[in-house]
């Protein structure tokens, strides 16, 4: 860890809004663990039930919240619902017989930090949930959080963020795109979640954003890694090599979900460090207007109507940053030390499940390109239809069988189409200390997931 970024005296109040299906959990873990604890409490607020659970909770999590002697609360809530605001950012003066508040000198009675994991993550989910789950939810909150009184405002606010955006493939030689580069939102989803960072900026808070790679983890099924896993394990049952569309150069950086919990972590730990005058000097990303029109370059594997079409809706929301106010905010891009391209990916999937892949060679990815501009759609349900029902096979053929599971080989049209993630991730390991505890993906932790969602059943045990 940085030298600049030391732990508060007193471990910190803790409050993550959101991500129970992404990073929340892994969170609530890296920052309660018996061997280096970093908060005194940590609060997790979702919409979710946890008792009878109404999402997946892996084991690990459950353990740590029913722990008799754990310090993390689950609170149930509507998120969006601001009646409610007050209370989630009021945490109690004792929890399990242990006195929280008050705390040492001063009159603090708030959370010290919160962590925002809240936002919708489909792509194809219609503009009116990206508005509703993205937008207001973690611009009421933030909001709330920024009117409350003195003792009892948030003294670091932290945002994480996925890559949604349109990202040119850079040679191997170049670091990435950097946070002050001014990429294009990727489709409805892409412009609602940057635009939550413009409003959230604009607001009275000692707030900071991480964005992170391709994400993967213990427990998680979401992201872009692990359902290549998915679809590697039913190509093995299939007895097929596995294909790819693309080139095996395309860059897809990645990292592991522990460190995205650290990377947060250590951003709070920053924004706790220093005057926010000075915070702004070093690491300020001044974030473009949202709603500009993207020039049309017709069809193109590597974009949709989706992405590149703009409603009319942003301009009945009253709190859309306009384009001549500046958003200026601390952003963090946070990847390992892989350098992951569809090739290493790919052949790390091949031999977890000792499968043999290829790549279709530019000819047959002419053809395919042309075939697309007939109908994408097509060919997208085609390539769904045979992986759903091998998979839906597996299931059944379990030892013992499972009769469902959210974990699913099914993909969007968008990801098929040509994405990468490039970014260049130095300014977190310069100015955060951020050093991956998983530089790369590996084999045998590909495995574990796999293997702690077999012992769930949820993924398929073939004998």
């Amino acid at each position: 860890m940085n030298d600049k970024l030391k732990a508060p005296e007193l471990p910190p109040l803790i409050l993550i809004l959101g991500g129970t299906t992404t990073i929340a959990r892994t969170l609530s873990q890296y920052l309660l663990d018996p061997k280096s604890p970093k908060a005194s409490f940590v609060r997790l607020a979702d919409r979710f039930s946890v008792s009878p659970p109404t999402t997946y909770l892996d084991k690990s999590f459950l353990s740590l919240l029913y722990s008799d002697t754990s310090k993390l609360e689950y609170k149930q809530v509507n998120l969006l619902n601001t009646s409610k605001h007050t209370e989630l950012f009021t945490p109690p003066k004792e929890f399990k017989g242990t006195k929280l508040l008050p705390r040492g000198k001063g009159d603090f009675e708030g959370f010290d930090i919160v962590f925002d994991l809240t936002g919708e993550l489909g792509f194809d989910k219609p503009e009116i949930l990206q508005i509703s789950n993205t937008y207001q939810t973690a611009l009421s909150l933030a909001t709330s959080a920024s009117t409350l009184p003195t003792n009892f405002k948030p003294k670091a606010y932290v945002r994480l963020t996925f890559p949604f955006y349109a990202q040119k493939s850079l040679p191997s030689s170049s670091p990435g795109h950097s946070e002050s580069t001014e990429l294009t939102p990727d489709g409805v989803r892409g412009r609602w979640w940057a635009e939550t960072l413009r409003g959230i900026g604009n607001l009275d808070l000692n707030f900071g954003v991480i964005r992170c790679a391709a994400w993967y983890g213990r427990g998680a099924y979401l992201g872009e890694i692990v359902p290549r896993l998915v679809v590697g394990h039913v190509y093995q049952y299939l007895k097929e090599e596995m294909k790819f569309l693309y080139n095996s150069d395309l860059r897809v950086n990645t990292v592991h979900s522990l460190d995205v919990a650290q990377s947060l972590y250590l951003l709070s730990l920053y924004l706790l460090s220093k005057p926010r005058s000075d915070i702004l000097k070093e690491s300020v990303v001044n974030l473009p207007f949202t709603f500009s029109t993207p020039s049309s370059s017709g069809f193109s594997l590597t974009s949709s109507s989706k992405r590149s079409s703009i409603s009319d809706s942003w301009k009945t929301i009253p709190t859309v940053i306009p384009e001549s106010t500046k958003a200026a905010i601390p952003l963090f891009n946070v990847v390992d030390e892989n350098d992951s391209t569809q090739g290493s990916l790919a052949k790390i999937v091949a031999e977890t499940w000792s499968i043999k892949f290829g790549f279709l060679n530019s000819a047959m990815a002419s053809l395919v390109q042309q075939f697309a501009k007939n109908d994408f759609t097509e060919m997208v349900e085609d390539v769904n239809e045979m992986h759903v029902e091998a998979w839906s096979k597996m299931l059944a053929s379990s030892d013992p069988p499972i009769e469902s599971s959210p974990i699913t080989p099914f993909l969007d049209e968008h990801a098929f189409r040509k994405m990468s993630i490039c970014l260049d991730g130095s300014k977190a390991k310069r100015l955060l200390g951020f050093k991956p505890i998983h530089p790369r993906v590996e084999v045998s932790e590909l495995k574990e997931i796999v293997k702690e969602f077999q012992e769930d059943r949820l993924w398929p045990k073939l004998s």
